[in-house]
């Protein structure tokens, strides 16, 4: 499989490692979202979160939005109830609920597929009702719209649709999917064979949807309009606090060990080697920063990531969504703002309600 080239990756890489960075950093994770940006944007997160993991990923990309103060967490949605059973993702939500000082709301969701697309799911077991109640509860009581941000079956979020979809028409400010192959209609990803009657719902629904292709090209390909990529842990995790490490570490090797007590273990150096030396494939961390209006400058060859405010000190364009993490551009350096990568990426292409396209320097 051919992989991208290492520069292509640097701004993806520098994003999510720095964000990585400020979950580890004890005076960051005391501060609320509320007060470290003035706007954050809410948020319900529906994931196919397990431990023992089905992939990996799901713990960077939890990782990333607990170190995201732009986006205001309400809730997360376990998806497939009846698995998260025997492989509860409720797990690693404590871990960082108990790293960050947070308290972060999870909640199984339902246990089937939905029969057709106008199945509202109120026939399975009340054991798995919780995430569709969340989800419409957290959008009645929400003062203003809401991002969705669905990730693996998409049953809860159809199922309350059928619901209530005057509901999620008012409050829904974008649903955010990632799904699907790019370039051939015809190829049915993992995550739309979980549920296909609920994704008919929601592609047949009206909401705004951002939709995200996992490939393009083909299983395991990215031909620039897709957000697969990969990077390896070493680089994500190079500045990564003692228990962010122990974080992944329990994530990848699942010791028969307590969680919360485990994080606060010194760290074995040969298994923190073991675990750099791994490579991560990812599909939805990078895509996070454009949901909180990040954007990726380029100053004195390297690339930093922004808060929109702070890029907007730079030479940033007002009007281009990117993706990073905060530091704010010296004025006595050169500052180059992108609305993608200057090369061509396997990055986040596919959300074009949100990213805009152009990979020219601002000016």
């Amino acid at each position: 499989m051919p992989r991208p080239s290492v520069f292509s990756l640097c701004p993806l890489i520098a994003s999510i490692a720095a964000l990585l960075l400020h979950l580890s950093v004890p005076a960051a994770l005391a501060t609320a979202p509320a007060t470290s940006a003035v706007h954050p944007v809410p948020v319900i997160y529906c994931t196919d979160l397990f431990h023992p993991h089905v992939d990996p990923d799901d713990h960077f990309d939890l990782a990333t939005l607990y170190a995201l103060p732009e986006l205001d967490v309400k809730c997360i949605v376990l998806d497939q109830g009846e698995q998260q059973l025997q492989r509860p993702g409720r797990i690693p939500i404590a871990q960082l609920n108990h790293l960050t000082g947070r308290n972060l709301p999870s909640f199984p969701g339902l246990s089937r597929p939905l029969a057709h697309p106008t199945d509202t799911g109120l026939d399975q077991p009340s054991q798995f009702q919780d995430g569709v109640e969340a989800i419409l509860r957290t959008l009645r009581s929400s003062d203003r719209p809401v991002a969705l941000i669905a990730i693996g079956s998409l049953r809860d979020v159809a199922a309350a649709w059928n619901r209530e979809p005057s509901l999620l028409r008012a409050k829904l400010s974008r649903l955010l999917l990632f799904i699907g192959e790019a370039a051939d209609p015809d190829f049915r990803e993992y995550n739309v064979g979980l549920d296909p009657a609920a994704y008919i719902a929601i592609l047949r629904s009206g909401l705004p949807i951002a939709w995200v292709p996992c490939f393009d090209g083909g299983l395991w390909q990215n031909g620039g309009h897709a957000s697969f990529w990969q990077a390896t842990h070493g680089d994500l995790l190079s500045a990564a606090s003692p228990p962010l490490v122990q974080f992944f570490r329990f994530a990848l090797e699942k010791p028969a060990a307590d969680p919360l007590p485990f994080l606060a273990e010194p760290v074995d150096l040969e298994a923190k080697a073991r675990l750099f030396a791994q490579t991560r494939n990812l599909w939805c961390t990078a895509v996070f920063g454009a949901l909180a209006g990040r954007r990726v400058v380029e100053q004195d060859g390297r690339f930093i990531a922004l808060p929109q405010p702070l890029a907007n000190r730079g030479n940033c364009s007002a009007t281009t969504a990117c993706l990073g993490s905060a530091k704010s551009p010296s004025p006595s350096t050169t500052t180059r703002s992108y609305a993608r990568p200057p090369v061509r990426t396997p990055g986040p292409c596919g959300s074009s309600r949100f990213v805009t396209a152009p990979a020219t320097p601002a000016p």
